[in-house]
């Protein structure tokens, strides 16, 4: 699955060598770091070719954070976040990126979240012209990446409508297949998210949109980074990691139009496409994730996703936060 995934949309390989010269650089507080380079360790880090699922790899490559925190990275492309769960337990990555809908992989313990990066409401479900309603959908045939948050808004909305999956014929496809399908009309609706529903819209203007992500204002929808089980016996490889991902997103939040540019240079799609996505992400800095620690903000966010996947049957039981978030970790990094 994982030699699939990358085959559908490519393996890139980013590296980031230490420097024998001195380097300035800015921290997550916005000062410029000043100091001798230090000695690189190599790393294994997954994402996914959008706008919220590259922006880590992508900021941390422009801005040189790898080499800064004695890192040296190679990344590799997926399709959707549980492909990446599956490759931290083969390790075959050391770090992944997910979103809302995978997390419940993090609460059955395949992996650990090491990073709350965003808040975002860009998925959707859409449908062909002449489908008004969730409840049109009865019987139709509905295309979805499994375990992703496209899937998981999904079921929301058969819910809302008093339906289940039965109810549908669903069909699983990885977000390009899914794509391709709604607009030559090969499926009746889909699940999906941005920039993907940029390029659907753009290509068939009069879809229906049935449901969105902000309908359902009782959940967050976070995106996180993620790693294997037993990231916590190699210490010293998190807190560099998580040191990485601090100074990246508080450059984003800081540089949100400089990122759309540089975001589209990197994943080679246009800079409306990422501007479309990036209308519907809430990038959390260093200092909001601590504010949200502190404040238990994070720990409801994850408890009432936890007791969804509960009804979803996807998990048995609500798990406690801390057997899966390594918020002290984070905060000590």
């Amino acid at each position: 699955m994982l030699i699939g995934s990358a085959g559908i949309l490519g393996v890139g390989v980013l590296t980031a060598c230490a420097s024998d010269e001195e380097s300035a650089i800015p921290d997550a507080g916005g000062e410029e770091t000043t100091g001798a380079a230090v000695e690189t360790e190599p790393v294994k880090v997954g994402y996914i070719a959008d706008g919220n699922g590259a922006m880590l790899v992508s900021i941390a490559e422009q801005q040189g954070l790898w080499a800064k925190h004695g890192l040296e990275a190679e990344t590799v492309v997926f399709t959707n976040g549980p492909l990446q769960i599956q490759a931290l337990g083969t390790g075959d990555i050391d770090f992944g990126y997910i979103g809302f809908g995978a997390l419940w992989l993090p609460m059955s313990g395949e992996a650990k979240v090491v990073t709350v990066n965003s808040n975002g409401q860009a998925d959707r479900v859409l449908a062909q012209a002449g489908i008004s309603s969730v409840e049109d959908l009865r019987g139709k045939t509905v295309g979805v990446p499994e375990g992703t948050s496209g899937d998981i808004l999904l079921t929301l909305a058969l819910e809302s409508a008093g339906m289940t999956v039965d109810d549908i014929e669903r069909v699983v496809m990885d977000p390009p297949t899914a794509v391709s399908a709604f607009i030559s009309g090969q499926v009746d609706a889909v699940g999906i998210w941005y920039p993907h529903v940029q390029t659907i819209l753009d290509q068939k203007p009069d879809t229906v949109e049935l449901v969105k992500s902000a309908d359902f204002p009782e959940l967050a929808f976070p995106a996180c980074q993620v790693a294997a089980p037993d990231i916590t016996d190699r210490p010293e490889l998190l807190a560099k990691f998580q040191a990485v991902q601090k100074d990246a997103y508080a450059w984003a939040v800081d540089n949100r139009e400089e990122l759309n540019t540089q975001l589209a240079e990197f994943l080679d799609i246009p800079e409306e496409s990422i501007a479309s996505e990036q209308e519907f992400v809430d990038v959390l800095s260093p200092d909001r994730v601590s504010e949200m620690i502190s404040d238990g903000t994070l720990e409801d966010w994850f408890t009432t996703l936890n007791e969804h996947f509960v009804e979803a049957a996807k998990l048995e039981e609500v798990v406690p936060v801390a057997d899966y978030w390594l918020a002290t970790e984070y905060e000590q990094a």
